[in-house]
């Protein structure tokens, strides 16, 4: 009896059959990726605190003991107004005694100019020797240095004893103290720490991203947070160029225009620009932008079929933080992907979400 052959093919595609339903395709990869929303961005009311744009540590410009610090914390001071003062009684003192040197100084000074006078006119009659005349001559000019050295030591002793009052130089609220009556200080050390309210400003935090789209001369309007106090203009100064490592912030000064009184020294402030933001703000990490040339481009993931597609963006050219703000191409709750972006292609499915 003939068997009739089978083709050694179908025998493999026989045995590999099974097999193959054996197998399942490995589900699609989880990506890295964030559910974007619109930042609050510059538009929104920012909260700050009022600062003095000057602040001045202020000390004596003598030794001494102070006798009385008639300011505390919160005074509001004006200019040539008493901070405190040193005991006189040491500087009346040294006054005293620079007096008494400069008298007897003075005293020496005429000794020595009676004496050169004698020792030329021995000299002229014959009696006196040159050395006599010239060591008379050194003397007088030992005693007109003594004298101008008394001189000065009683003007600094007089100048002293002025600086016994430390006064305000300016208009301004105390902010600190560092000695209090009875201490023992030197020339130069700080007493007291003064805030000149000759022009104050609206401090503010904002974050990096955030900061790095203002520009100098930006204007805020400003009010207080408490009170009905008109609001006023405030002009952007100065962004600070080191960002806080805790906070990840900026800190921006807007100095206040013409300030009514009710915008006082540690008042709680709300800000916001003058202009806001043409189109809602959103950030990503930078490596979630994919750069072709000049073009950028995001990938964003269809919630339904999860299947990726490249969406271009427009990146804010003034955004210099570790995030990247994007101001066109997006909309609040597209799911872009943050990582891995150079490794996939158009239209690849991908799994399920993970976070940052």
């Amino acid at each position: 009896m003939i068997r009739p052959l089978i083709p050694a093919g179908l025998v493999l595609l026989a045995l590999a059959a099974p097999l193959q339903a054996q197998i399942k395709p490995e589900p699609p990869r989880p990506v890295v990726s964030q559910i974007v929303q619109p930042e609050a961005g510059l538009g929104r009311m920012l909260t700050g605190t009022v600062m003095a744009r000057t602040q001045i540590s202020l000390g004596f410009q003598t030794f001494g003991r102070i006798a009385e610090r008639p300011v505390t914390v919160g005074d509001v001071v004006s200019k040539g107004q008493i901070l405190a003062r040193l005991d006189p009684y040491t500087l009346d003192e040294d006054i005293a005694a620079a007096e008494a040197a400069l008298t007897t100084a003075r005293a020496q000074q005429v000794t020595a100019t009676n004496a050169l006078t004698r020792a030329r006119e021995l000299q002229a009659r014959g009696v006196a020797s040159t050395a006599r005349l010239e060591e008379a001559e050194r003397m007088l000019a030992a005693a007109d240095a003594a004298v101008d050295s008394a001189v000065a030591d009683l003007a600094r002793a007089t100048d002293a004893r002025g600086y016994s009052d430390l006064v305000a130089p300016e208009d301004g609220v105390i902010l600190s103290t560092a000695a209090e009556a009875g201490a023992v200080v030197s020339a130069g050390n700080p007493v007291v720490v003064l805030a000149s309210t000759s022009e104050i400003e609206a401090v503010i935090d904002l974050p990096e991203e955030l900061a790095g789209l203002l520009s100098i001369g930006d204007r805020f309007v400003v009010s207080l947070r408490a009170g009905a106090t008109a609001p006023v203009t405030g002009e952007l100064r100065l962004v600070e160029p080191v960002v806080d490592a805790t906070s990840r912030t900026r800190r921006v000064h807007l100095t206040l225009i013409a300030p009514p009184p009710g915008y006082r020294i540690g008042s709680l402030v709300q800000a916001r620009l003058s202009e806001t933001d043409p189109a809602p703000l959103f950030t990503l990490p930078r490596n979630a932008i994919r750069h072709d040339g000049a073009a950028t481009a995001v990938w964003r993931v269809d919630p339904t079929t999860r299947a990726v597609a490249l969406v271009p963006v427009t990146l804010d050219p003034q955004g210099r933080g570790p995030r990247a703000a994007i101001t066109d191409g997006l909309q609040p709750g597209d799911e872009i992907v943050t990582r891995g972006v150079n490794s996939l292609i158009e239209g690849q499915i991908v799994g399920m979400r993970e976070a940052e």
